[in-house]
């Protein structure tokens, strides 16, 4: 892939020159405790680009500098060798104080591993050492459900793109981003690897939600948009591309699990802050401290149990997923299907208990914490605009269908091929 340069002008409203690192530091032993470094600076202000709706450019540019962006990759291609427990605590870490930026890490961390996860044989290895060369942030132009977005032949080799496609978490931030487009011959779909410089991008800079303000999840057009053949990804392995990457949602429900945790973690921090810090109104007569009033010692206590909860599940979570992929060559499709719904089980669950708790907090400061500055629930609209991604009521249906007749999950083809 040789098309991430300056003769390629800038798509209108690309942004990943102001990320581009000033240098690349070497990489962390702890990257859980780096991450939870850069979540402390990260503090700083993010209420104010909460209020905004600024985009996190210099977290992102720090975010590179420090390899973070390059924590999943194997070291064997440059890449930080680290674990999935690592990249899920970095998620989370972060979370606790700036939801955008920590959902911005998370797409990017299971993105960028595409081009690992359609192929296991290292033929896509050249890209994995150019992401980690230059310390990438990746964007995704990836929806299964988008069946209008099909490719076609350019007589030169590899493809052409027209259309629209909304939703595009991280792209405009980015500087490379997957793609995904049914192929030419509507029979199969393809993977390709394109930079947001292409020229024939255009981003509609119209991503204006309640929550996760900075993440940018703006449209893209795509006119007549080149994919040169070195960009499409190999892809070697079942089902033959023709329904959806195999462990790719998996690892997605990883990371929004660790957002939604880390939210609910740092709306709990939040409070604890407030109650030990003055008296709500209402405070039990003899309280000097909010934190000193039984009721709200009890209320407390039960939303840390129920975090603590979703913490451990998402743990548990992650050692059977990081199991799975160390194995995935051996991964039958019904092995896939469990690790699938045990994953969407994971994501309902944490997507509920953050719901549950982070509006709740203001039972913890009374009036004070409806002032607009507090801004004590950014916390929640943060996890609302997430967690609407996907309707929570389609995956109770799909995790009770397959427990109650304890059935494996099964992903059926997008498309019918002639024998």
């Amino acid at each position: 892939m040789n098309q991430v340069s300056s003769a390629h002008p800038p798509a209108p409203h690309a942004l990943w020159e102001q990320t581009r690192p000033r240098e690349h530091a070497p990489y962390p032993a702890d990257w859980i405790g780096k991450a939870r470094e850069l979540a402390g600076i990260f503090s700083e202000g993010t209420v104010d680009r909460d209020h905004d709706g600024t985009r996190p450019l210099e977290q992102i540019r720090l975010l590179r500098e420090s390899g973070l962006v390059n924590l999943l990759y194997p070291a064997s291609l440059g890449g930080g060798g680290g674990t999935l427990n690592d990249a899920a605590h970095a998620v989370l870490e972060i979370a606790k104080t700036d939801g955008s930026t920590a959902a911005l890490l998370g797409f990017h961390f299971y993105n960028s591993l595409v081009p690992l996860l359609v192929d296991y044989e290292d033929r896509n290895a050249e890209i994995v050492r150019r992401a980690t060369g230059e310390r990438w942030l990746w964007g995704n132009v990836t929806q299964y459900v988008n069946r209008a977005f099909v490719a076609q032949h350019h007589p030169d080799g590899g493809f052409v793109l027209s259309g629209t496609k909304r939703w595009n978490t991280g792209a405009p931030l980015a500087e490379i981003t997957t793609v995904l487009a049914i192929h030419p011959d509507q029979d199969r779909y393809l993977y390709a690897t394109i930079p947001t410089s292409r020229e024939g991008l255009h981003f509609h800079d119209d991503w204006a939600p309640i929550g996760l303000r900075g993440t940018d999840s703006s449209t893209i057009t795509f006119e007549n948009v080149r994919i040169f053949p070195d960009e499409v990804l190999h892809w070697s392995h079942g089902p033959a591309q023709t329904g959806p990457l195999p462990l790719w949602a998996s690892f997605g429900a990883i990371f929004y699990s660790a957002v939604y945790v880390g939210r609910t973690l740092g709306a709990l921090d939040l409070a604890r802050n407030w109650t030990l810090q003055g008296k709500r109104q209402g405070t039990f007569p003899g309280s000097e401290l909010s934190a000193d009033d039984p009721f709200i010692q009890a209320e407390f206590a039960e939303y840390w149990i129920e975090a603590q909860a979703a913490l451990a599940y998402l743990d548990s979570t992650i050692a059977r997923v990081q199991q799975a992929w160390d194995s995935r060559t051996r991964l039958t499709e019904e092995d896939r299907g469990r690790i699938a719904l045990d994953t969407l089980a994971l994501r309902t669950f944490t997507s509920r208990t953050a719901l549950h708790i982070t509006p709740r907090i203001f039972e913890f400061a009374g009036g004070r914490g409806t002032a607009f500055a507090a801004d004590f629930d950014r916390f929640w609209r943060d996890v609302r605009t997430l967690s609407s991604h996907d309707p929570e009521v389609l995956a109770r249906r799909t995790i009770g269908r397959h427990v109650l007749h304890d059935l494996p999950l099964v992903f059926p083809p997008h498309f019918k091929r002639e024998s």
